[in-house]
């Protein structure tokens, strides 16, 4: 009889998948998934560590693709920010331009 092979960690695999879910462009502007990727891959490499189980390069490329989607959202806010200077006037937008 053959001993059970270690599975990967399912956090790990739902990092990656979390993360890769942001190519969508309906979360360019606000990357809700590449976020829970980058929660649940610093959580199962925690667990991966504790447990010497499988899936470390998984939690990995989640938490780098995640990382560089928010990045990419962060800058892409910036950017539209730039254009005007809007100012809240009670309940509308007073905009200059520059």
């Amino acid at each position: 009889m053959q001993p059970a092979q270690a599975k990967n960690n399912g956090l790990a695999i739902a990092s990656l998948v979390l993360s890769l879910v942001n190519i969508i462009p309906c979360f360019w502007l606000l990357p809700l998934p590449a976020l829970l990727g980058v929660i649940f891959g610093f959580v199962s490499r925690g667990q991966i560590k504790k447990t010497q189980g499988k899936g470390a390069g998984m939690a990995v490329a989640g938490l780098v693709i995640g990382v560089i989607f928010i990045i990419i959202a962060v800058a892409f806010w910036a950017y539209l920010k730039s254009f005007d200077y809007c100012v809240r006037d009670g309940s509308s937008y007073t905009c200059y331009n520059r």
